[in-house]
């Protein structure tokens, strides 16, 4: 499921990242990178997640083109 779909608080586990390899490039230099769990914090005005100890902020777009697997680590 796309990551712009977790609701506030909800976790899930990055396992696919856009495209562009740009983008690529600037996610992962966050920490942002398949097998990493993920929390959003906020849905609005941006979505803010959480990834260890960064907090990111990303757009809708951006955020709809990261594949997760919702849930996370129990």
């Amino acid at each position: 499921m796309p990551l712009v779909n977790l609701a506030s608080g909800e976790k899930g586990i990055i396992v696919q990242l856009p495209m562009d390899s740009l983008l690529v490039r600037r996610l992962v230099s966050c920490g942002l990178l398949p097998g990493v769990e993920v929390m959003v914090e906020r849905r609005t005005p941006a979505l803010i997640v959480q990834a260890g100890a960064a907090r990111i902020a990303l757009d809708r777009r951006t955020a709809a083109g990261i594949m997760v697997f919702a849930g996370g680590e129990q």
